[in-house]
């Protein structure tokens, strides 16, 4: 062990023990001199009484050895040096345990003044020994206990009883303690059963006690428990908040551990589960409400079942969600059918509580888009929006007309493809939409289709109208409109008649300037266009043609039926023919007449030649079927039509 020596000097003086022991050597001298003269043992006697005499001093003085060794040397005994004393100096904790390092002064004690030199030997914990002629101090750090053993030694070599003295350091604090917790664990750190606690400590070796409290939902005063563990329960739900730190025996403290529990053995409220609104074809609406005081809710667990046995509901979803109140939607359910729905509240430590179930039945399906193209030519009871519509003379090559829908229109289904259903109207309406001149030509296509999306349309239903074209009525013939011998045929128009509607310029089947159009279609038109214009170099392909419908031209007469008319109907299409005899480009409409269809002659001629014609609209109506359901009551008969509603 290392330590610094530091000599102290030896302080000199009479004290009062060597004041006795002189007079009891005086005492003996005096002895010694009768003991001459009468040759009697009053030496002996004198001896026996001073003895006696100096123990009696010595149990009060502690200082029995050093009297008889002065005693001893008198008498001729062995000369036997004091004992020397031994002091120490430090901070003291609890059972007399050093919390800091300890200065050991180690002091030679003289009982009377002497010439000679006395020398100090002492040993640390039985190691090397060490020698001075001088008191020494020097300080012990380490840790532990430490013994310290003096003695002196005079110029004979006489030894003095050994001094010695032990003592124990502990600096360092204890190890912070562990805590652990025993119970049944629930979710997000939550306990659903009484929390056993545990507080071991980190050190053993020296542990006096632990010092712990509790706080907030399960109080517990401060405690001191002997031994290295303390054990107590958490019994109350909420958050309870441990604190614990160590005491060892010097009474040094670790640092505070903390330790939070979490309790909930509660589960929430009585859950609520209400439709929110009617059900619809394949999904149902509903709101969940829930609370829960002590951890909170977490979550909501949507459940369905067809029969409601507590064996026959699945979950549908968990949600999470904080809040009192929950909205969810059920959905990809079976059409017309009873379901029992219910709500399992879980809060954040996992306790759940179910609610009663509700029932609710979803609506009865609509029917598909294969059931609809089976019954083409059945009423559906459509109903458009009321709408106007305005012809202005600048488009439609005359003066201004006014329009409205017409009531009591019965539509029919014309097809249903790609989840659109198409119904017709049974009657041509708007009799008198005058087309005529270049400008009646350039807009036809889409003054008519404006005109029934105004007044035929339903954006409720998902319903948008349009007029009938020539498209339609292609799709479900089987005349082959290539056995006019003049279909298809180019034709060059001769320069001297070079008229033509600007929107020739663009039409595919139309060339101005050698260069066919590449925007429209026949029945193709998205901007107004108006006016004429010439050029020296003006060709286009025969589009006209006409045809009767029948069961000979027409899929079946079903198709027949539907596109003829006692009126004459337009088609919202164009086409282009040629007047053999005067070799003109004739510009012109299809249109509807009974069971025919045909060109309106022209209304406009590269000679600026011009016609017009007051004929009736035939509104289309397209209608999304994923906003409705169709054919859910009904037969399709014109008295009990197909049902349309919206999802």
């Amino acid at each position: 062990m290392k330590h610094k020596v530091k000599p102290i000097k030896q302080e000199r003086g009479i004290t009062l023990i060597a004041l006795i022991i002189t007079i009891i050597v005086l005492v003996i001298l005096a002895a010694v001199t009768l003991n001459s003269i009468f040759g009697s043992n009053i030496i002996g006697l004198a001896t026996n009484g001073a003895i006696n005499y100096a123990e009696e001093q010595q149990k009060e003085l502690g200082m029995l050895n050093d009297v008889s060794d002065l005693l001893g040397d008198i008498t001729g005994d062995t000369d036997r040096p004091m004992s020397p004393s031994i002091t120490l100096s430090g901070t003291k904790g609890n059972n007399d345990i050093y919390t800091s390092n300890v200065t050991v002064t180690i002091s030679i004690n003289k009982g009377l003044e002497q010439t000679g030199t006395i020398k100090l030997h002492y040993k640390i914990n039985g190691g090397e020994e060490q020698i001075s002629e001088e008191d020494v101090s020097f300080e012990v750090s380490e840790e532990g206990t430490t013994t310290i053993t003096a003695w002196t030694e005079n110029e004979k070599g006489n030894l003095s009883n050994n001094a010695e003295t032990s003592f124990t350091i502990n600096k360092t604090a204890p190890s912070t303690p562990t805590i652990s917790l025993n119970g049944t664990e629930g979710e997000n750190g939550y306990y659903i059963s009484d929390v056993g606690v545990t507080i071991s400590a980190g050190d053993v070796a020296d542990v006096a006690s632990i010092k712990y409290k509790v706080e907030e939902a399960n109080p517990i005063d401060e405690t001191e428990a002997t031994g290295t563990t303390a054990n107590f329960d958490i019994t109350q739900d909420g958050t309870s908040t441990i604190t614990a730190y160590i005491i060892n025996t010097a009474g040094l403290t670790s640092e505070t551990i903390s330790q939070v529990v979490n309790k909930d053995t509660v589960a929430p409220s009585t859950a609520t589960i209400a439709l929110s609104g009617e059900a619809g074809e394949t999904s149902i609406n509903v709101t969940a409400t829930g609370a829960d005081a002590t951890s909170g809710v977490a979550s909501y667990i949507f459940q369905y079942s067809t029969t409601n046995e507590e064996s026959g509901f699945t979950t549908a979803e968990e949600v999470p969600n904080t809040s009192n109140s929950c909205t969810f939607e059920y959905q990809d359910l079976a059409s017309n059918t009873t379901y029992y729905l219910r709500v399992i509240v879980k809060d954040r430590a996992g306790n759940t509580l179910p609610s009663t179930a509700e029932s609710a039945t979803t609506k009865k399906a609509g029917m598909s888009d294969t059931e609809l193209a089976s019954n083409v030519g059945k009423y559906v009871g459509y109903t458009p929006v009321s709408g106007s519509f305005t012809s202005q003379g600048t488009y439609n090559g005359g003066s201004n007309q006014n329009f409205s829908t017409t009531t009591g229109v019965k539509w029919k289904i014309l097809d249903s493809n790609s989840n659109t259903l198409t119904l017709i109207s049974d009657i041509a309406v708007n009799t008198g939409f005058r087309l005529g001149y270049e400008d009646g030509y350039n807009n036809g296509v889409l003054l008519l289709n404006n005109a029934c999306k105004e007044m035929y349309s339903n954006s409720s239903l998902g319903a948008t109208g349009r007029s009938l074209d020539i498209d339609d009525i292609e799709k479900y013939m089987t005349y082959n409109k290539n056995n006019n011998s003049s279909y298809g045929t180019e034709y060059k128009c001769p320069s001297t008649y070079n008229h033509y509607p600007k929107i020739f310029a663009d039409e595919k089947t139309g060339a101005v300037g050698g260069n066919y159009g590449s925007k429209y279609g026949l029945s193709d038109q998205d901007n107004y266009v108006t006016g004429e214009t010439t050029d020296s170099n003006v060709k286009g392909k025969i589009t006209s043609y006409d045809f009767t419908m029948s069961t000979n031209t027409m899929k079946n007469q079903t198709y027949a039926n539907l596109f003829s008319s006692s009126t004459q109907t337009w088609l919202a299409s164009r086409c282009m023919n040629v007047d053999g005899g005067a070799g003109l480009i004739q510009f012109c409409m299809f249109y509807i007449s009974s069971y025919t269809v045909d060109d309106a002659n022209y209304l406009f001629r590269s000679d600026y030649s011009y016609k017009s014609f007051n004929y009736a609209i035939r509104p289309v109506v397209e209608i999304d079927l994923s906003k409705v359901n169709v054919g859910v009551t009904g037969d399709g008969s014109s008295t009990s039509p197909f049902s349309i509603e919206a999802k």
